[in-house]
């Protein structure tokens, strides 16, 4: 177990929770650093590095509000020339009809871009500003605020589903994991990047490295991880793509 995780001050505004390990359920961890008081650990079975203890659902759902979703909106022209990268990579392999759902959608600039490549486009994000953002100003009817396991879609519905920079965020993993599982069509594909903490440009001093960062990462995925909690849902990593950012970018489909 933890043992010199801070405790929390009376005076405090956060609230804090201990979880297991949500790849493993191992609750044995190594303390590394810690970083803004909030402590970064590593499995020891697994070896997933986490924030744990960390702030409680709750205030880390807050820490995604109207300045953060705006700062995004503002770049837009930059960021839909990206999402249609991303976007044209999946359709040259996978095809281009069906359901494409964006997972933490923002103002929908994934959802633009599935659109223009002859997908339906979906989106969904937990900040509210951003949805009627895309709403309004992009024309997008079909984004929905809340978290995914919210919206009861049909059981196969999706063709695509994108996650980009996302599982990092969301606190509970396999709640997520299995809604994506139960919504992923058969011959679908699930495409993720999230940062790669196994990645050799990552410095040996993790605290240094850019994508430390208390109360929005919460976790810190390499591929053999990110592979463990997806076969715990029936799913499977089909392809690696080489990256010299330290980013893992996998296309994932059903293994069962």
């Amino acid at each position: 177990m933890i043992s010199d995780a801070p405790a929390p001050l009376e005076n405090s505004a956060k609230h804090w929770e201990m979880i297991s390990c949500p790849v493993c359920g191992s609750e044995s961890f190594t303390p590394l650093f810690q970083k803004q008081n909030e402590p970064f650990v590593r499995c020891e079975s697994c070896m997933l590095v986490l924030i744990n203890p960390r702030p409680a659902h709750n205030q880390v759902l807050h820490t995604y509000d109207h300045d953060y979703s705006e700062h995004y909106a503002i770049k837009g022209e930059k960021k839909l020339r990206r999402c249609r990268r991303w976007v044209n990579r999946v359709r040259k392999r996978y095809g281009q009809d069906g359901r494409w759902l964006d997972i933490g959608c923002s103002v929908g600039f994934v959802v633009m871009a599935a659109g223009e490549a002859g997908f339906e486009g979906h989106g969904i994000d937990v900040e509210s500003w951003g949805i009627e953002y895309g709403r309004k100003n992009f024309h997008l009817q079909n984004l929905r605020c809340g978290t995914l396991e919210e919206q009861h879609y049909p059981d196969h519905y999706f063709k695509v589903i994108s996650l980009y920079d996302v599982i990092e965020h969301v606190p509970d993993l396999n709640t997520l994991v299995a809604e994506i599982k139960r919504i992923l069509a058969p011959g679908g594909v699930i495409d993720i990047i999230t940062p790669d903490i196994g990645h050799w440009r990552v410095p040996r001093s993790l605290e240094n490295w850019g994508e430390i960062k208390p109360s929005e990462h919460l976790y810190y995925f390499n591929r053999r991880t990110l592979s463990r909690l997806l076969q715990k849902h029936g799913l499977e990593i089909v392809k690696k793509r080489f990256n010299t950012k330290p980013a893992l970018r996998v296309y994932v489909q059903h293994s069962n």
